[in-house]
């Protein structure tokens, strides 16, 4: 067997790999951190950057990105009716994505490299982009609305990427900040959610006997819309207790979506309710940012909740889309029946307790090892262990029933 061949031979094995090497490297600094600013166990690390900066910087642009690129990379041509990418389209993208993030943590050793690191992450994001555009740019499908949102998601992402590198560079706080929500309101919910309203009735309708597909142009627009207000709200120091009334009608066309789309219905497939229930999450979210900016907006609490909302779309939403939607691509893209994967339903729910750990952290902290905050970071930890130990392997072996991909 050439296991180069092998591994190489389809995007999503690559950027799946290597996402999965991410969930584990990012968290395991984080952990690490928290073990001493949280549990008090020894001296706080001596990072070269802010803690905080550079959990953002990982979560944000490390972690999820590969997942990302190698989904879009696998799903975008077939949106629009397109061929599979060819290897020219991807293997430089990728390549490029692995050395700046090795780079990056070289950098943490030698501060000089953690800007070059993210210029080289920004080439071969922008080389994945490059190719994604291509296959929409040449289709001839009139259906691509959903893979511009994506890829303008993704020309977003690529800024803040490229103002998170002049932020470390120069010692530009500003930046970093912009960066960082640029990041995660204009590229990480835009892709996610434009994912999720376009993949999730199709996939229920498949399953569900009966199932009427749902969708609202107005619901799907508007919630883009809350989101990029998060954005602008944070660039520009508007006031997050301004949006209270905005995050409140996205919370209930969130849940309005998840009810129109059957949760109550899906449960006969794992998979399928994986992605249902992580899609409550992002309701949870904004409803969490609406009691925040309410209570704010009223003079109650200015900081009420903390960061419970921010992990509740992050931890919660982001993370728990991850794992059925990963899941999924490796299973359908292997050679395997979607179905015959218990282990990702059972650490689904344990995941589950990862995040309402970390968002409930922010109400009820303790002194030492049993800090909420910390206990999460280790539950995350544990999860992504238990699933690159079942599903790592599968990227680099050839797919059972002989198909090429």
């Amino acid at each position: 067997m050439n296991v180069r061949a092998v591994f190489f031979s389809a995007p999503h094995r690559v950027m799946f790999f290597a996402g999965g090497v991410q969930t584990l490297l990012a968290m395991s600094l984080w952990a690490f951190d928290l073990g001493a600013r949280y549990a008090g166990l020894y001296a706080p690390p001596a990072w070269p950057l802010p803690p905080a900066w550079l959990h953002a910087m990982l979560m944000v642009y490390g972690l999820f990105s590969f997942f990302i690129f190698g989904f879009l990379m696998t799903a975008l041509p077939k949106w629009v009716a397109q061929g599979p990418l060819a290897e020219a389209d991807y293997v430089p993208a990728f390549l490029l994505l692995a050395a700046g993030w090795v780079a990056f943590y070289a950098g943490l050793a030698l501060p000089m490299l953690l800007p070059v690191g993210l210029a080289v992450v920004a080439c071969g994001w922008l080389a994945g982009a490059w190719a994604l555009l291509k296959s929409v740019r040449d289709s001839m499908s009139e259906h691509k609305t959903h893979a511009w949102v994506v890829l303008s998601a993704l020309a977003a992402g690529a800024s803040g990427l490229l103002l998170h590198a002049g932020g470390l560079a120069f010692d530009v706080p500003g930046l970093v900040r912009a960066a960082t929500e640029i990041g995660l309101w204009g590229y990480l919910v835009p892709v996610f959610f434009t994912v999720t309203y376009r993949m999730l009735p199709f996939f229920s309708g498949s399953v569900v006997r009966g199932y009427v597909e749902y969708r609202s142009p107005v619901l799907f627009w508007g919630i883009l819309v809350a989101a990029l207000s998060h954005a602008l709200a944070a660039i520009f120091d508007i006031g997050a207790g301004r949006l209270w009334p905005v995050d409140l009608a996205a919370a209930l066309a969130v849940f309005w979506l998840a009810w129109r789309w059957q949760i109550h219905k899906v449960f006969v497939s794992h998979l399928l309710a994986m992605h249902h229930c992580a899609g409550l999450w992002l309701g949870m979210a904004f409803f969490l940012y609406a009691l925040q900016g309410a209570a704010a907006f009223f003079g109650l609490e200015a900081a009420w909740g903390g960061r419970a909302p921010l992990h509740a779309l992050t931890v919660g939403y982001f993370g728990s889309i991850l794992i059925g939607m990963a899941t999924r691509v490796t299973l359908g893209h292997s050679g395997r029946l979607i179905s015959s994967d218990v282990w990702a339903w059972r650490l689904f729910w344990c995941f589950q307790l990862v995040a309402l750990l970390r968002v409930g952290g922010e109400w009820a902290g303790a002194p030492g090892i049993a800090n909420p905050v910390w206990l999460s970071a280790l539950g995350w930890l544990l999860v992504f262990a238990m699933w690159n130990r079942v599903h790592l392997a599968m990227y680099v072996k050839p797919r059972p029933d002989g198909r090429p991909g």
